[in-house]
């Protein structure tokens, strides 16, 4: 595995340990939020997150192309989340404006994360097209000779 893909997928985990513990800190009951998340929903977000993320990963280790896509998906479906996590701590929370401000800090630091990804993906797919491009060139060149 190249260095790139170690990174791209390191950085996905990040993204998904800050968005878990984003949305865990979410339901305490001192975010005093104007509609309460109940635990039932917290969980089916980290199954489904976790899920999501496992997939994606599984199949970048396998080496399976579309994988990096996938997960760029999943990338944008949670920084999504990050945002909406944002504007519930703005807009629907009443809890100390402290703690409402350093769970802002880590949902913005998500989305910091998941820049940061985006970037790093796009160095990979510079760095696999380079490589399909240097495999094809000397494909043509054994065969012409």
């Amino acid at each position: 595995m190249k260095p790139e893909e170690k990174k791209v997928i390191g950085w996905a985990v990040i993204s998904l340990v800050v968005f878990l513990l984003t949305n865990a800190i979410m339901t305490f009951k001192w975010m005093d939020l104007t509609r309460p998340v109940t635990m039932a929903e917290t969980l089916q977000v980290t199954y489904i997150a976790i899920a999501f993320y496992a997939a994606t990963i599984v199949l970048a280790m396998l080496k399976v192309r579309l994988s990096y896509y996938l997960l760029a998906v999943v990338v944008a479906i949670y920084s999504v989340g990050f945002v909406g996590m944002g504007i519930t701590l703005v807009q629907g929370s009443n809890g100390n404006i402290l703690l409402r401000i350093l769970v802002l800090a880590l949902v913005i630091f998500g989305i910091v994360v998941n820049v940061y990804w985006y970037m790093l993906a796009f160095k990979l797919r510079s760095v696999l097209q380079t490589e399909l491009i240097k495999k094809r060139a000397a494909k043509h060149n054994t065969e012409i000779r």
